[in-house]
Parts: C-alpha cells; structure tokens; sequence
C-alpha cells in the first residue's frame, strides 16, 4: 500500500530553496565548489542534481488493489467551474463524459464572468463587442500589464468566442432557474483603465447569489444538468497518477487512464478512449512549487498561507486567502512528462488600497501610507492599486474623506444595489460603529479582528482613533497631507500626483470618515495562483519541445500562460470568463468530436 502513504507526504525541504535532499542518480554529484572570492563552500547546478518534492513520482499501486474500473471517451478530473463547463459541453455536443472530483460536492468561489458583446449586454442596452475600439483599447492593455508574456493565440479564443459561450451559459443557467447581471464597470478619467459592464454574474429569484457569491450556484446548476442526463460524477475520489502508454506515470505515448483513491482509502482507475481533462484548481498550498514556480508571491505570502493544510487539504473549500489546494493535476501531469508554463505564474491578489465603496475602482480620494504621505495617483482599478500596497511600509494604509463625498454621485452603484448619497452616508456610519469582526472580509470571515473604520465629527478625532488602533500612523505628517489634498482640489490642480482635476475633492465636511487596510485581510488577499502546465490554444497539456501529449488536456485556473505578472483585473471576472467558461466551453465541443 505504498501509495497511500505517498498521496499527502512530501519530501523535507532542504533549507529556502525548497529542494528535497534526495537525487536522480546519487553517483552523478559531484564534489561542492569553493567560492573564489569568498571561499565559502557552495552547490551548482553541477555538484548535485536535486528536485524538488513535488517532482519526484508517488509510488503506484499494483494492480490487485485496484477495486474498480471504469471507462469513457473522456474522463475530467474536478468538479469546479471549468471542469464542469467542458463536460456539459462535451455531452451536449455527444461526447461520452465522465467525472470524478476530490471534493465532495461541486465547489466554486465568486461570480463574476467576463463576455464582450453577450445577448444580455445587447439586452440592456450595452454597445460592447469583439470589433468595438473600447474591446481593442482593453485588450492592449491588458497585453502591457502582462508585458505580451501571455498565450495570445488563448486571448484570442476568448475575445472571438466569448458572446457565444456566454449566450450558452446563459441559456443554461436559466433552465435551472438562475439569472443574469452585470457588475459595474470602471471609468478611469486618464483613460487608461476603461471598462464596459462586461462582468456577468447570476442569481436565484431569491436574489442570493452575484458577484461574490453566484459561482457555487453556476456549478451546481452545472453539476445537476449533467447527471440528469445521464452524466456520473463521482465525488470524494481523488486523482493520484496518470498512466502513459500503458505505464504508471510513463514518459511516451498516449495518456490513457488516471488512477485515484476513495475516501475510504479503495483505489479506482478511470480509462479515457480518448482524452483526459485535467481541471483540479491551482498550487498555492505546494510550499515547493510556490517557491520554484512564483517566487515573487511566496515570498509575500509565505508567512500568510496556511501550509499544514496541505497534508489534509480541503477540497469543499470556498472563498479563503490562505492557500486553496496543493496541485494534483500539475503534479501528475509533470510526473508524465509534460512541460511548466514558460513564463512565472501570476497571483490573484484581491482587493485593493482603502475603499470607501467596493466597486471595481479605487477610492477617489486621499491613499496615504503609515508614514502620513500620499504613496500613489489614486485613481487606479482596484487590481492594480492592491499591488502597489505590498510596496509599503508595512503593507498598510489608510484614507480619510468626508460626508460631502458621498454627493459626488447622484447614485452608487454597488455590487448587486445602488444606494443614495444618504444612504451611503449611513453605511458609513454603520460600518464604523460595528464592532471589530464582525463583518467579512470579501465574502470570507475576518481572521484577525481589528477596527478598520472609522468616524469623527474631525479630521482630527478621526486620526486620533486610527493612530489608537495603528501606532506606526504618523498623525501629523497625515494632516499635512490631508490639507495638501484638499488644497489640490480648490485650485483644480494635483501637484503630487496628477489626479484629474474632475476628482479631485476637498476634505473639509464634517462628519469625516476613514478606513484602514491591513496586508492580506482586507487589501492585498491572496486568492489563488494562476496557470500551471504548458498548454497550447486546442487545451493540450505540452512537453518541453511544445509537442502536444496525446490525451492530455487541460483548463480552468491551471492553464499555463493564459496569464502573466499578477492577475490586475483590468478586466474583471476575466478568469471565470475566460478559461472557466469560453475555453473551456470550445474544449467540451471539441473533445466530443475527436
């Protein structure tokens, strides 16, 4: 049973680079160098061969502790938004699915869906398509953030395909009684930033649902469509090992089977006659393949995530900032000889710099640092303005603003609601007179409870509280900076940072308000890691040459180079939009006539 043992162990790490002490071929070290320089003893690439934990093979089981078989043209391993889309695609179109998932139940987190050029948006009167300068203007940008490192043969797909895998799902989810809405988009007064409502989220007649809370609906509405016709998704069964060309874990041929193990311990292999779909969510709880694979986001977070949780993961797990699953599928697929994702892999950092209302923008007002100062132009999309956090002192920072802000807008438009300007005075007020946790923090529980609201009938008493809660804030430097800000705004001239004059607003009303944020609680979260395996633009998973391995294909978050440098929401809902339902959709259709 020496399978089972290997499914949760890995190897001990070897100090911060994370290698397990175990080599290739022991006989292939070589002595240690000596620094010329320094004359201090250090390992090369040539002195010893190591890998990393997750590179080395769990052992397979043997043939008699195999309890079951089943076969299907296609067999998809996971039950999140990807996997499901491509297998109710894939049987719609006449493909023989079936699924199995380590999570007991269909699992997803969000809502928000991306499509440029739906039947809803035409609906609701929204000119926004594939050909339209706004689409071609966000796109480039997008392509900037990502310094063209991303797979544009996939954006491209996306971008053609979108109104229509949107207009299905649509169809879909309202035989099961779920309808559509659009988030606010982003208006950026550079212009820079521009986005239509193109972010597609569903509810239930109830209202529940939407952009935070719609997606563990969408699966479900997925989940029951598929076994009502005949579908079988068999739960509480996770994937250990592919077989290649007859081999466990085989380095040649076609990828023809997977075998997993019941939570009841009894293993179980599934043939694939034609393709096996690799949807198992992303890496972030692999200690090891944060390290090697993102370093960048290890190294902020390595103290956040929660690594035990790898030994016995949670596969039901919904919305969370400390790390979500540990791999599966692109461990098993390295395992076979497939190649990683050419570029590093991008973090979904959630959230962003104080906010006085959650939209997909920034607070148009003053941002300061603990130091008291402005530390950026405050009119970035929320994406982007959370990365620009962890440059700070201490990854903190705070706002301050007051009651005639609220009047800036005839109305707010929120997620899911739109509030008056007296309205959202009151939210203000409640917020700051709720105790410390007992809110959530982007749909999921506050974890570590401090007061990050705040309400004074002064700038000064408003200050004052901030500082009780957060010593390091320098008080007066913030003054400073407030009457600087508010000095900006009468001349109609930002000479820090260039606002344009158009939001640029004094903070002179009482009462005055603030909020705080705190390095992966309520700014800058961590939600997941993006990509994985080399894949191509027909979803096949790729070695290192780039040749495509027969069988193999792949979709959803673990896509390799769909994304690149940090997931910034320039355009939002872009990954359920994106690789969870067009590529994924396009997959489905196309497996069902190989």
């Amino acid at each position: 049973m020496g399978g089972a043992a290997a499914v949760g162990g890995t190897a001990a790490l070897a100090g911060l680079a994370g290698c397990s002490p175990e080599t290739k071929e022991e006989e292939a070290a070589t002595t240690p160098t000596a620094n010329a320089v320094s004359g201090d003893t250090v390992l090369t690439a040539d002195s010893l061969d190591m890998k990393w934990s997750f590179e080395i093979p769990m052992d397979p089981v043997s043939d008699d502790e195999i309890v079951e078989t089943y076969t299907a043209d296609i067999v998809i391993v996971g039950s999140g938004p990807s996997g499901l889309c491509t297998a109710v695609s894939c049987q719609e179109s006449g493909g023989d699915v079936r699924m199995l998932s380590a999570s007991s139940h269909p699992v997803a987190r969000g809502g928000s869906n991306t499509a440029i050029g739906s039947k809803y948006q035409k609906e609701v009167g929204i000119d926004f398509d594939k050909d339209s300068p706004l689409c071609d203007h966000l796109f480039k940008v997008e392509e900037i953030s990502g310094a063209y490192l991303q797979n544009q043969k996939l954006w491209a797909k996306w971008r053609n395909a979108s109104a229509e895998s949107m207009d299905w799902m649509i169809d879909i989810m309202a035989t099961k009684g779920l309808h559509p809405g659009l988030e606010p988009g982003y208006w950026d007064p550079d212009g820079i930033l521009d986005a239509p409502q193109a972010s597609h989220n569903f509810y239930a007649e109830d209202g529940s649902g939407g952009a935070l809370e719609g997606a563990p609906m969408i699966v479900q509405a997925y989940a029951d469509i598929f076994t009502e016709k005949g579908g079988t998704i068999d739960y509480d069964t996770r994937a250990l090992y592919l077989i290649r060309g007859g081999q466990p874990n085989g380095q040649s041929g076609r990828v023809e089977a997977v075998v997993a193990q019941r939570q009841d311990g009894s293993y179980v292999k599934y043939v694939a006659n034609k393709a096996i779909v690799l949807a198992t969510g992303d890496f972030s709880l692999n200690r090891d393949m944060m390290a090697k694979y993102a370093p960048w986001t290890y190294k902020i977070y390595k103290d956040v995530i929660t690594w035990d949780w790898a030994e016995a993961p949670n596969f039901d797990i919904t919305l969370n900032y400390t790390g979500l699953y540990p791999g599966d599928g692109q461990k098993m697929g390295l395992w076979i000889g497939a190649a990683w994702q050419k570029n590093p892999n991008a973090p979904m950092i959630n959230s962003a710099v104080p906010a006085v209302d959650f939209t997909q923008g920034n607070c148009w007002g003053i941002n300061l640092d603990e130091t008291g100062h402005r530390f950026q132009n405050e009119t970035v999309n929320f994406g982007h303005g959370g990365v620009a956090l962890l440059n700070l002192p201490n990854k903190f920072a705070f706002t301050v603003w007051d009651s005639d802000y609220a009047r800036t807008r005839e109305v707010w438009d929120m997620f899911g609601m739109t509030l008056t300007p007296d309205q959202m005075i009151a939210s203000w007020e409640d917020a700051a007179a709720a105790e410390p946790g007992s809110g959530m923090i982007l749909g999921a529980p506050d974890p570590n409870p401090l007061k990050t609201r705040f309400r004074g009938d002064t700038i000064d008493e408003v200050l004052a509280q901030i500082k009780e809660v957060y010593p390091n804030v320098d008080v007066e430097a913030a003054k400073e900076s407030i009457a600087n800000y508010t000095k900006y705004a009468k001349q109609g001239n930002d000479d820090e940072f260039h606002v344009k004059a158009e939001v640029l607003y004094p903070i002179e009303t009482g009462p005055f308000f603030g909020a705080c944020t705190r390095f992966s609680v309520s700014s800058s979260t961590f939600l997941t890691i993006c990509g994985g395996l080399r894949t191509n633009d027909k979803m096949q998973v790729c070695a290192e040459d780039d040749s495509p391995i027969e069988g193999l294909y792949n979709t959803g978050i673990m896509t390799g180079d769909f994304y690149a440098t940090t997931y910034n929401f320039v355009i939002p809902g872009q990954n359920m939009g994106g690789v969870c339902c067009t590529l994924s959709y396009l997959l489905g259709r196309d497996l069902a006539t190989l």
